[in-house]
């Protein structure tokens, strides 16, 4: 019997096969559903992110989407470094995207912004975008990339990441694709991802007191001026402890060297009883 992978006509978020009248279709369909939340579970439990990797092509592929990328981080600026995973789209997209097409990509601002799974070949039509994101998404299709589904997806550390998953073709109509189970698994697999990089990130910090001071007041908001003012420190030598700081944690800007900080419990971002309470010990020190 061939897997329909379309919802159920009460669109309960469930599958059945295209010979749904025999008995033994109905049986193999709770065997299918079966896999797909087996498949799921097994994400949570994945041992390395290769196995993740893996398990997620897999998942997706039951909703017939063997194609997958995750993102991550995703904030406001697209300027800022995203980790790219890549299962199964063209390297010519990967490289192009990589080198500055990151810059055009809509995709994740509007998944961020309207919070569930959508068609990136049908966008809610409050969308507005501008020249270059227009040309990008039109540029998707001579990638074989032309429909697809995406989502924006959440972790620990107020993390912010962005799946989307594709036919072998690009090509396919996926408009049976139950959008809910895709999300589902979309989150899932982004939880367990950001708990495998927590958990690589094993390497011994070894940030000097000074260094743990300057990396407190970044994840506040502060620039090197102001963290200078704050700790008495010339400008100048607050950069090189940035500096020392990003070599330390393996980062190249400030946003992902907070996050990291945050992540590892260094730091705690934009806490303003941890902010009183470091300027009041400043201040009775300088007065002693």
């Amino acid at each position: 019997m061939k897997w329909s992978g379309a919802p159920t006509p009460k669109g309960r978020g469930c599958f059945f096969l295209a010979e749904q009248g025999k008995p033994s279709s109905i049986v193999q369909g709770i065997g299918e559903v079966s896999d797909m939340l087996d498949g799921i579970s097994a994400l949570l439990t994945a041992r390395s992110l290769q196995d993740l990797r893996s398990g997620a092509v897999s998942v997706f592929s039951m909703m017939g989407m063997p194609r997958v990328i995750c993102l991550s981080p995703i904030g406001h600026d697209r300027s800022v470094g995203r980790t790219l995973v890549n299962a199964g789209f063209p390297l010519e997209w990967e490289n192009a995207y990589l080198d500055a097409r990151h810059m055009d990509d809509p995709l994740p601002d509007i998944a961020v912004r309207i919070g569930s799974a959508f068609h990136w070949d049908h966008l809610p039509s409050d969308v507005v975008l501008n020249q270059n994101e227009t040309t990008y998404l039109e540029d998707l299709k001579s990638w074989g990339m032309e429909k697809g589904v995406c989502v924006a997806t959440y972790g620990p550390a107020a993390r912010v990441g962005f799946i989307a998953a594709s036919s072998e073709t690009g090509q396919d109509s996926l408009h049976a694709v139950d959008m809910q189970l895709f999300q589902v698994a979309a989150q899932t697999a982004y939880l367990r991802y950001c708990q495998l990089m927590t958990l690589e990130l094993n390497y011994e910090m070894n940030l000097s007191s000074r260094e743990l001071d300057v990396l407190h007041w970044m994840a506040q908001g502060r620039s090197n001026a102001a963290i200078g003012e704050t700790l008495s420190l010339s400008p100048d030598t607050v950069g090189t402890y940035v500096k020392r700081i990003f070599a330390k944690l393996e980062v190249f800007d400030r946003t992902s060297a907070v996050m990291k900080g945050v992540m590892r419990g260094l730091v705690i971002a934009s806490d303003p009883e941890v902010e009183a309470e470091a300027l009041a010990r400043r201040a009775r020190k300088r007065e002693g």
